[in-house]
């Protein structure tokens, strides 16, 4: 038996565990400690949580595998011209992150160092592996294999594609390198890289999230309410100032700006933008990037299709948390079927990095045993039994109906335009609520998205999202096809035609779209009945799904946080594992 432990520790850490090349496991560190986006250290919570789950401890790992930034300093020797690298990059890091972390700092100064400057060494020429092995609490016969960060996004996503042969883009604010970008060509199981964008002032990450922050927002976190803004504004007086801040590069398979290589590229490009947007609405600043991040991504994506030959893509990376870009790219004539790997940032690289050492150890695996992606329930699944136990341990009142008493009071209460905490099985890997561990509610009254976004203390513009049927996607939505197998992930907008934008007004965005889950009942027999319950009632094949947590919080995980919603009255009921809870014993909720 092989154990393979994935690692990602950048920005939203995260664990994950492949026994005998099967994933078993995997979760964001967020969702143990309880801290939005925790990252930038070793995910210990995770890595506990990931072994748990599968029956492990750490002395059972054979192999980690790992992005260049999740070591500790105290792990690595240091060397000379250290400090002069590290004070460039932490200055670098406390921009976008607002915070210095030491590891990141010496790991990536080693990285750009050897690599720029003695290409014969390596990182790991710098890494003592027994001293982390021991601190760690792991074996000392465990490998440790280093992998590069976007590497690790482009085999998530050819090998969950489902497609034996296409074309891959990375794109997020940086990787390893000043690396922002790469556009490969999978086949035969094997990745061949034939761009890269490494230029600082040229990372379409780096455009959105300085837009975010001159917002009024915070970057890495807040980059979808610039995206739920951008439908409200008017683009135009802006778009010749953001062109010079983003677009295609003269061969038309990379980026450009005014700014690249400039010695201070990012800061004089935020600086830049920061006068541009001097006395523009919020609304119309939103969308004057919205629509340069999209026109320049899309023609990019646009380009290298046609460079390849390929009709089917798949994309990884943080830029593809951003819907409206992928429901473009999957519009292009050129793009059959468009994949997004569900967790698409940071905390999905721990599953990217495991499935390249997974074909350093056996050869040929990213060819033989890839395929297309069905589920990511991969995270905690509580037993009746712990279920129970918090809700005596908290002198809730419930009841035990079963999964079909459940299942029809659920649907009841919505039809009754109440909101339900729905919490079943296995919790969700990646940022979107699944129907594992959602809130669900009616999708036909408009006024629920004012009264629902106090109750979540989210902001007013933000869209809910619909979990429909699959076997009415076509029905409700246009140009399914070639971003079907995304939004079973609830990854890609569709428009919504304009018979069915009346009937459920809670789901459907300013500008007509909506980012729809399309519910299987054979990968969640469960989540598919009460939507079908619920369509028995109303006429309506989706409901409204939004995340199981109050805004700026994660998602919930065990069974603690989902009753402690109940009682703070943010869901009417909840309906956890066979067993509701009724809210009307702690009071109405505003």
């Amino acid at each position: 038996m092989s154990i393979v432990l994935g690692i990602a520790s950048s920005h939203d850490s995260s664990a994950c565990v492949f026994r005998d090349g099967v994933l078993v496991a995997a979760i964001s560190e967020e969702r143990m400690s309880r801290i939005k986006c925790d990252g930038g250290r070793m995910p210990q919570l995770a890595v506990d949580a990931v072994l748990g789950m599968a029956g492990l401890t750490r002395r059972d790992v054979d192999h980690i595998a790992s992005n260049y930034d999740h070591v500790s300093e105290a792990y690595c020797r240091r060397i000379e011209w250290h400090k002069r690298a590290e004070r460039a990059v932490s200055r670098l890091l406390k921009r976008v992150t607002g915070r210095e972390n030491r590891s990141q700092v010496f790991l990536r100064s080693v990285l750009k160092h050897i690599t720029r400057e003695d290409s014969t060494r390596r990182l790991e020429d710098f890494f003592s592996r027994e001293k982390y092995l021991a601190g760690e609490g792991f074996r000392p016969d465990t490998q440790v294999h280093f992998v590069d960060h976007h590497l690790s996004h482009a085999a998530a996503a050819a090998f969950y594609s489902g497609f034996p042969e296409c074309a891959v883009i990375t794109m997020d604010g940086e990787g390893d390198l000043d690396m922002h970008y790469t556009a490969s060509h999978f086949r035969d199981g094997r990745l061949a890289c034939l761009h890269v964008g490494d230029t600082p002032g040229n990372s379409p990450g780096y455009f959105y999230m300085d837009v975010t922050e001159l917002l009024g927002f915070r970057p890495l976190r807040h980059e979808g309410k610039v995206l739920g803004l951008a439908a409200f504004g008017k683009p135009d007086a802006l778009l010749p100032a953001f062109r010079r801040a983003m677009r295609v590069s003269a061969d038309g398979l990379n980026f450009d700006s005014d700014f690249a290589g400039r010695p201070n590229a990012l800061e004089d490009r935020k600086a830049f933008l920061s006068e541009a947007i001097r006395g523009h609405s919020r609304e119309d600043v939103a969308a004057a990037a919205q629509t340069v991040f999209e026109e320049t991504i899309v023609a990019v994506a646009r380009n290298f299709l046609r460079q390849t030959g390929q009709k089917r893509l798949a994309v990884n990376g943080g830029v593809f948390a951003n819907v409206k870009l992928n429901q473009r790219i999957a519009a292009l004539a050129e793009c059959e079927s468009l994949f997004v790997f569900p967790g698409m940032s940071d905390t999905g690289n721990s599953v990217g990095s495991a499935l390249l050492v997974q074909d350093r150890l056996r050869p040929g695996y990213l060819r033989d045993k890839a395929s297309r992606l069905d589920t990511v329930y991969w995270g905690p699944e509580p037993t009746r039994e712990e279920i129970r136990a918090e809700l005596e341990a908290r002198g809730v009142a419930y009841e035990e109906p079963g999964i079909e008493g459940v299942t029809e009071r659920t649907a009841q209460a919505m039809h009754a335009g109440q909101v339900v905490g729905w919490f079943q099985g296995a919790m969700e890997f990646g940022p979107r609520a699944l129907g594992n561990r959602s809130m669900v509610a009616a999708p036909t009254d408009r006024s629920i998205n004012d009264w629902f976004n106090v109750r979540l203390e989210r902001s007013e513009f933000m869209p809910f999202a619909p979990s429909a049927l699959a076997e009415y996607a076509d029905a409700v939505f246009e140009n399914v096809e070639p971003g079907r197998h995304a939004a079973e992930f609830m990854t890609i907008t569709f428009d919504v035609r304009p018979e069915w934008q009346p009937k459920i007004p809670a789901v459907v965005h300013v500008d007509g779209t909506a980012r729809p889950q399309l519910v299987r009942r054979d990968r969640n027999p469960k989540y598919w009945a009460l939507i079908e319950r619920y369509r028995q009632l109303s006429g309506i094949p989706l409901i409204l799904n939004t995340s199981f947590n109050v805004h700026e919080e994660p998602i919930v995980c065990g069974p603690k946080e989902a009753v402690q919603a109940v009682v703070d009255q943010r869901v009417d009921h909840l309906a956890i594992g066979p067993f509701w809870v009724d809210g009307a014993q702690f009071g109405k909720a505003d």
